[in-house]
């Protein structure tokens, strides 16, 4: 028995924190429907009731273990993270990214005991297949409010990194997934590239060699040479490269704030950008 969308609004408009604590039907009831209605087209009710009460919940705690499991293996069903899946400019994106999001909350909110070792990676195979298999990369949909895919993906990503459990010998998968992102065919226009990097830094903070990031992002542009060497300059092309490169920007200065000693770094970022700067331009 869930609520109908109307009845949910009015209950999460009118809230009260202590009947959430005390009356388990209840919360069962509130939070079924809000799984429910998880991928609403009404911004109102999607982004600022459903999603702002499940990080409520969430963060404070309130919500018991087996419901927050119990949450979590639907959000990652065929009917959450991967509905329709592969649909581009359709509503059923709404019901991918913002169930994306209830991931990122849960795993950012477990210290290890809810989910152990086994169970982590069973999600990460999960989350990365969403990542290659998403193709509605839109930001920002007229009179519906935030799809955001790919940054809400970004989250669940560095989540996901960010987990006690999740295995350093892993880290690489970590960069491949955002490189995925990267080459989506689509120019990004909200801040997804810039969303990507916490799952970099979630990397370093996990401690992955620095040869390997420098080597990733070596691969990058190596990537971009051997597309345009093969197809021309192609849209695809052009698209790959000002994703890439943009993110490659942001990574610079941000890890020229954060992590001012990783010269080497640095300079390895200073170089692919110049080099496409020039290759482009013919100049500098």
């Amino acid at each position: 028995m869930v609520y109908d969308v109307e009845t949910l609004k009015h209950e999460l408009l009118k809230i009260e924190d202590k009947k959430i604590l005390e009356d388990k039907t209840y919360v069962d009831k509130l939070i079924n429907s809000m799984m429910k209605h998880i991928g609403s087209t009404d911004p109102i009710l999607r982004d600022n009731l459903i999603y702002t009460n499940f990080a409520k919940f969430i963060n404070g705690g309130v919500i018991p273990q087996s419901k927050i499991l119990n949450m979590l293996k639907i959000c990652l069903d065929e009917e959450h993270l991967f509905y329709k899946i592969g649909e581009e400019k359709t509503d059923s994106v709404f019901t991918r990214s913002f169930s994306s999001l209830v991931v990122a909350l849960i795993l950012a909110n477990d210290d290890g005991t809810l989910i152990d070792a086994k169970r982590l990676v069973e999600i990460q195979a999960a989350i990365l297949k969403y990542l290659d298999k998403e193709r509605d990369t839109r930001g920002f949909v007229g009179n519906k409010g935030w799809a955001h895919s790919i940054a809400h993906a970004a989250d669940m990503l560095t989540a996901l990194v960010s987990h006690a459990h999740f295995r350093i010998n892993l880290l690489s998968d970590g960069l491949k997934a955002i490189e995925t992102c990267l080459l989506k065919d689509v120019v990004y226009q909200d801040e997804e590239e810039e969303r990507l990097i916490f799952a970099v830094e979630a990397l370093l903070d996990k401690g992955i060699e620095k040869q390997m990031l420098i080597n990733w992002i070596k691969g990058l542009s190596s990537n971009l040479n051997k597309e345009q060497e093969k197809h021309g300059q192609t849209l695809s092309f052009y698209r790959s490269k000002i994703n890439v490169t943009n993110f490659m920007k942001s990574l610079y200065f941000r890890l020229r704030l954060m992590n001012p000693e990783d010269k080497e770094l640095l300079v390895c970022l200073e170089y692919e950008i110049h080099y496409w700067f020039r290759k482009t331009y013919g100049q500098g």
